[in-house]
Protein backbone atom coordinates (compact mmCIF):
# COMPACT_ATOMS: atom_id res chain seq x y z
CA UNK A 1 0.00 0.00 0.00
CA UNK A 2 1.48 3.31 -1.07
CA UNK A 3 0.37 6.82 -0.18
CA UNK A 4 1.71 9.58 -2.41
CA UNK A 5 4.21 7.12 -3.85
CA UNK A 6 5.72 6.39 -0.42
CA UNK A 7 5.55 2.88 0.95
CA UNK A 8 5.18 2.01 4.65
CA UNK A 9 8.90 1.34 5.19
CA UNK A 10 9.84 4.61 3.54
CA UNK A 11 7.32 6.51 5.69
CA UNK A 12 8.72 4.88 8.83
CA UNK A 13 12.24 5.84 7.76
CA UNK A 14 11.17 9.48 7.17
CA UNK A 15 9.50 9.62 10.59
CA UNK A 16 12.61 8.15 12.24
CA UNK A 17 14.89 10.68 10.52
CA UNK A 18 12.53 13.54 11.50
CA UNK A 19 12.48 12.33 15.10
CA UNK A 20 16.26 12.26 15.22
CA UNK A 21 16.67 15.62 13.44
CA UNK A 22 13.98 17.61 15.27
CA UNK A 23 13.74 15.78 18.55
CA UNK A 24 10.72 14.28 20.31
CA UNK A 25 9.70 17.58 21.94
CA UNK A 26 9.35 19.67 18.78
CA UNK A 27 8.12 16.95 16.40
CA UNK A 28 4.46 18.10 16.72
CA UNK A 29 5.34 21.71 15.96
CA UNK A 30 7.49 20.66 12.98
CA UNK A 31 4.70 18.43 11.64
CA UNK A 32 2.18 21.31 11.87
CA UNK A 33 4.61 23.62 10.06
CA UNK A 34 5.20 21.01 7.36
CA UNK A 35 1.42 20.52 7.00
CA UNK A 36 0.83 24.26 6.61
CA UNK A 37 3.65 24.50 4.09
CA UNK A 38 2.19 21.62 2.02
CA UNK A 39 -1.30 23.14 2.25
CA UNK A 40 -0.02 26.47 0.92
CA UNK A 41 1.93 24.66 -1.78
CA UNK A 42 -1.10 22.65 -2.97
CA UNK A 43 -3.30 25.75 -3.05
CA UNK A 44 -0.75 27.87 -4.91
CA UNK A 45 -1.21 28.82 -8.54
CA UNK A 46 2.21 27.42 -9.43
CA UNK A 47 1.21 23.96 -8.12
CA UNK A 48 -2.06 24.08 -10.06
CA UNK A 49 -0.18 25.00 -13.24
CA UNK A 50 2.28 22.18 -12.63
CA UNK A 51 -0.57 19.70 -12.03
CA UNK A 52 -2.35 20.80 -15.19
CA UNK A 53 0.84 20.49 -17.24
CA UNK A 54 1.41 17.03 -15.79
CA UNK A 55 -2.15 15.95 -16.72
CA UNK A 56 -1.67 17.30 -20.24
CA UNK A 57 1.60 15.42 -20.65
CA UNK A 58 0.03 12.17 -19.39
CA UNK A 59 -2.92 12.62 -21.78
CA UNK A 60 -0.72 13.57 -24.75
CA UNK A 61 -0.20 10.05 -26.17
CA UNK A 62 -3.95 9.35 -26.14
CA UNK A 63 -4.73 12.71 -27.73
CA UNK A 64 -2.11 12.19 -30.45
CA UNK A 65 -3.44 8.71 -31.18
CA UNK A 66 -7.00 10.09 -31.41
CA UNK A 67 -5.88 12.87 -33.78
CA UNK A 68 -3.93 10.39 -35.91
CA UNK A 69 -6.98 8.15 -36.11
CA UNK A 70 -9.11 11.13 -37.12
CA UNK A 71 -6.64 12.08 -39.84
CA UNK A 72 -6.59 8.47 -41.05
CA UNK A 73 -10.40 8.36 -41.09
CA UNK A 74 -10.50 11.63 -43.02
CA UNK A 75 -8.08 10.17 -45.58
CA UNK A 76 -10.22 7.03 -45.94
CA UNK A 77 -13.33 9.21 -46.34
CA UNK A 78 -11.65 11.23 -49.10
CA UNK A 79 -10.62 8.03 -50.88
CA UNK A 80 -14.15 6.62 -50.59
CA UNK A 81 -15.68 9.85 -51.94
CA UNK A 82 -13.26 9.81 -54.87
CA UNK A 83 -14.09 6.17 -55.57
CA UNK A 84 -17.83 6.82 -55.44
CA UNK A 85 -17.62 9.86 -57.69
CA UNK A 86 -15.47 7.92 -60.15
CA UNK A 87 -18.04 5.11 -60.10
CA UNK A 88 -20.84 7.57 -60.82
CA UNK A 89 -18.82 9.04 -63.66
CA UNK A 90 -18.37 5.56 -65.13
CA UNK A 91 -22.11 4.89 -64.80
CA UNK A 92 -22.88 8.09 -66.69
CA UNK A 93 -20.56 7.03 -69.50
CA UNK A 94 -22.16 3.59 -69.92
CA UNK A 95 -24.38 3.43 -72.99
CA UNK A 96 -27.49 1.33 -72.58
CA UNK A 97 -27.67 -1.67 -74.85
CA UNK A 98 -29.70 -1.00 -78.02
CA UNK A 99 -32.25 -3.72 -77.21
CA UNK A 100 -33.03 -2.06 -73.86
CA UNK A 101 -33.89 1.19 -75.66
CA UNK A 102 -36.05 -0.50 -78.33
CA UNK A 103 -38.34 -2.43 -75.92
CA UNK A 104 -41.56 -0.65 -75.03
CA UNK A 105 -42.12 0.31 -71.45
CA UNK A 106 -44.18 -2.44 -69.78
CA UNK A 107 -45.11 -0.22 -66.84
CA UNK A 108 -47.90 1.44 -68.84
CA UNK A 109 -49.53 -1.97 -69.45
CA UNK A 110 -49.32 -2.78 -65.77
CA UNK A 111 -50.85 0.57 -64.83
CA UNK A 112 -53.76 0.05 -67.27
CA UNK A 113 -54.44 -3.50 -66.07
CA UNK A 114 -54.45 -2.53 -62.40
CA UNK A 115 -56.89 0.36 -62.83
CA UNK A 116 -60.44 -0.43 -61.59
CA UNK A 117 -62.85 -1.51 -64.28
CA UNK A 118 -66.16 0.20 -64.52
Amino acid sequence: MEILGIGPLEALFIILIALIAVGPKDIGKAARSAGRLLNELYRSEAWQNLSEASRNIRALPNRLAREAALEELAQVKREMEQGVSAGFDQLKDIDLAPEARSKPNDSSKIAKSSSPKE
